[in-house]
């Protein structure tokens, strides 16, 4: 600032790149007397005609103190629409403190944070912005705590109607007896996270939809959860299958078995399931009814899972309309070794792969 009514400014260097004749002139620095010309290889910015003009609207000005070479005056709001290049210096004002985060948290559980150091969305909401994640990107935390980096990747995209996906991972660290947060029936610091995902998405939908009445978009705040452990069948217990090794992945299918662990649901089944598949876990799963029978459709029908019993052939039929490339089922499910025999019919004459588990 020096009082000009144009504002902030900075100086910028008043030569350029390459040599041109006619932006190639001396200038007199008026403080000094002294001479100057573009260092070499380069030139002046503006021709000699207009380097007068700046100079006569306060537009010079010269380094060292006023003893050096001329600068050009950049105001700052001649600039501004450009945007700016950010700073490593995060202030409080800027991104927040772990008292703006902790008010976060209370706010979220009824006057109660359950961490002692939280990182404000807003730090995050910088970082990931500094990163210049797309807009369909997965951010990705090894160690998300209380995730914080969640919230913050649910308000992006609530402001600028983003897709960003993330992963939070974390070891089920346990909460202390003593701590609010056990009391409070959070076992582990993996509970609390969740817990925190599932509210902050809540109160960022409701806010959303009071903006977007009118909209036929839709704000996606959803999210699985994954929990790392044994196999849900007790005979692939420790059984990992190399790339190289498919075939012998499907012989165990093809294996008879009928003992799903009893703390565990079809759906952790079907996960599995497609885990060894190779198929990706955020791929869409869905489940429908046939025949009385829950079936879980995979990527847009492209692979259809079902774990009932009592399966017949026109279960199988009903089944094949849908056109899947696979079709799995537990072989203890069929009604008998007759409904077993014309469902491989069934599928073989229409292309349609079955496994067996």
């Amino acid at each position: 600032p020096d009082n000009d009514l144009r504002g902030l400014w900075k100086s910028d260097p008043f030569d350029a790149p390459h040599i041109r004749p006619n932006l190639t002139y001396p200038i007199v620095n008026p403080n000094t007397g002294e001479t100057h010309f573009p260092p070499k290889g380069r030139c002046w910015r503006v021709s000699q005609e207009k380097f007068s003009a700046l100079l006569a609207d306060n537009r010079i000005v010269w380094s060292s103190n006023g003893n050096g070479r001329p600068q050009l005056k950049v105001f700052y709001e001649e600039k501004k629409e450009y945007g700016s290049i950010d700073n490593s210096w995060f202030s409080a004002d800027r991104i927040g403190t772990a008292t703006s985060a902790t008010k976060e948290l209370m706010s979220l559980f009824e006057g109660v944070a359950y961490f002692d150091t939280p990182k404000p969305t807003s730090l995050l909401t910088k970082l990931i912005t500094l990163a210049n994640v797309g807009s369909d990107d997965i951010i990705l935390d090894f160690f998300s705590g209380s995730a914080t980096t969640a919230h913050a990747v649910m308000e992006l995209n609530a402001e600028d109607g983003g897709n960003r996906r993330f992963i939070m991972v974390q070891l089920p660290e346990l909460c202390g007896e003593k701590t609010e947060a056990y009391k409070a029936g959070y076992a582990n610091i993996c509970e609390i996270g969740k817990e925190r995902i599932r509210r902050a998405g809540r109160k960022i939908l409701e806010q959303w939809e009071e903006t977007h009445e009118a909209s036929d978009d839709k704000l996606d705040v959803g999210f699985k959860v994954f929990k790392l452990d044994t196999s849900n069948l007790a005979t692939w217990d420790n059984t990992p299958i190399p790339e190289d090794q498919l075939e012998l992945f499907y012989e165990r299918m093809n294996q008879m078995i009928d003992d799903i662990k009893p703390d565990r649901t079809d759906m952790d089944v079907v996960y599995e399931v497609m885990l060894k598949l190779g198929v990706p876990l955020d791929i869409p799963v869905t489940h429908m009814e046939l025949n009385g029978k829950t079936i879980y459709v995979v990527d847009d029908y492209l692979l259809l899972i079902c774990l009932a019993d009592n399966i017949t052939a026109e279960d199988m039929e009903a089944m094949a309309e849908y056109a899947p490339a696979k079709i799995i089922c537990a072989e203890t499910g069929f009604a008998d070794d007759s409904a077993l025999s014309n469902a491989h019919y069934i599928l073989r004459d229409r292309s349609i792969e079955l496994k067996l588990v």
